[in-house]
């Protein structure tokens, strides 16, 4: 079996020019790797593994920073195997504080972050909110937090009680809106939910960007509407993709109704699940890889669970450009697929006009 056909890349020569943002297929999970030459910022580690792989591949040797949107295991296991490694430096590591947090994992975390930043492995930052502004940005990637505010992770996840909110974990899950060469490329919101959007949408934010990497894996928002939450969200980023990063065997993400909201209120969105969802295909499962796919790390690789699969976005002569293609993985998708769910969006729009 060959590396590809394990799930992890093959070790190519990395480019000290090249800047783009790597959408992590690791199956139910979040992780996006910000990548400036031999530079980058990691947001969210769901898979040790992939991850690391696809750092080597990219001959990394410098980690600025490893942010975590929120504690839930889907989004912060991998870190317990990045952050020792002996094949990196780190800068800086980000999380915000979560007393309502309790998990064997979540304090296994913690304690390894407190020894790396006792012994100078890393500087450990334990609150990371819209204050923060450009400390995240590098080279000619612009990273900015948009959610939470200095107040909401003040308060931190719990009930209201008078002047205090009512956010949960989810809630308060950091917002990045990453920028290269000033262009708003992708919004990563994390977790975020109803009650969280409402909260930042209210600071008269701007989230415009290219590309979002949809909450939740397309699941639950936190309330009773998905239609409501896509047209605030979708209203507010204004997209020309939405990436659903989730795995086919967990949760049956993503959710119909979701993926029809975009198909009834913005039909020019394109949709890439990195996974095929069970909604969309229930037989037996297409052979193994695929063209559109090419060489990155991606979890549903090895067993042909991948249909977008790993991500790239990049600015290129004067737009954005996203691999796998739209057309390649459309044709993919009409060949194999028995009933995607995607067949509902009219348009597969891949360059952003100059403005």
């Amino acid at each position: 079996m060959t590396e590809v056909q394990s799930g992890l890349a093959e070790t190519v020569i990395a480019s000290p020019d090249l800047a783009e943002i790597v959408i992590l297929d690791v199956g139910h999970g979040n992780c996006a790797i910000l990548r400036d030459g031999d530079r980058c910022t990691i947001v969210d580690a769901r898979s040790g593994v992939l991850l690391l792989s696809e750092l080597q591949r990219m001959g990394i040797k410098h980690i600025e920073h490893v942010v975590l949107s929120h504690a839930d295991e889907d989004h912060i296991q991998g870190a317990l195997q990045l952050l020792p490694h002996q094949s990196f430096s780190i800068g800086h590591f980000w999380a915000n504080s979560d007393s309502a947090k309790d998990s064997d994992l979540w304090d296994e975390l913690l304690a390894l972050v407190d020894h790396l930043d006792t012994c100078g492995r890393l500087q450990a930052n334990m609150a990371i909110s819209t204050s923060q502004r450009d400390k995240l940005s590098f080279g000619r990637m612009g990273v900015s937090v948009l959610h939470p505010s200095p107040y909401e992770i003040g308060h931190g996840p719990g009930r209201a009680s008078g002047a205090r909110p009512r956010l949960t974990t989810n809630g308060l899950s950091v917002v990045l809106r990453v920028s290269i060469d000033d262009e708003p490329v992708a919004l990563l919101p994390g977790d975020i939910d109803a009650a969280g959007l409402r909260r930042m949408l209210s600071r008269q934010t701007d989230a415009t960007a290219h590309t979002l990497v949809y909450p939740h894996h397309g699941g639950g928002n936190g309330s009773a509407s998905h239609a409501r939450f896509v047209q605030d969200l979708a209203s507010a980023t204004r997209p020309e993709l939405v990436i659903f990063s989730m795995g086919r065997d967990r949760f049956k993400n993503p959710s119909p109704d979701v993926v029809a909201e975009f198909g009834s209120s913005f039909p020019n969105v394109r949709i890439a699940c990195t996974q095929l969802s069970s909604h969309c295909h229930s037989g037996a499962l297409p052979a193994a890889g695929g063209s559109h796919l090419g060489n990155r790390s991606a979890a549903g690789l090895a067993e042909g669970k991948c249909c977008a699969g790993t991500l790239t976005l990049r600015v290129e002569d004067g737009g954005i450009y996203v691999h796998p293609e739209p057309g390649p993985h459309a044709a993919w998708i009409q060949g194999n697929v028995q009933a995607p769910m995607c067949s509902v969006i009219a348009a597969f729009p891949i360059q952003r006009s100059p403005n």
